[in-house]
């Protein structure tokens, strides 16, 4: 029951970060580019991979 409850954490923590980094160039920048976008999704799923301590390179 404890893997399950960090697993979903980790995942809500990756989905937070892809979002965070789109919504700040937003608001830093005045419009939502793609490359922005892009480069936050690729960060949550690289953390969501990788996890926190960079297990798996």
């Amino acid at each position: 029951m404890m893997k399950n409850r960090f697993s979903l954490l980790h995942s809500f923590i990756s989905l937070c970060l892809a979002v965070a980094v789109s919504a700040g160039t937003s608001f830093a920048g005045g419009g939502l580019e793609t490359e922005f976008v892009a480069l936050g999704a690729v960060m949550g799923l690289a953390y969501w991979f990788w996890g926190p301590l960079g297990l798996g390179l």
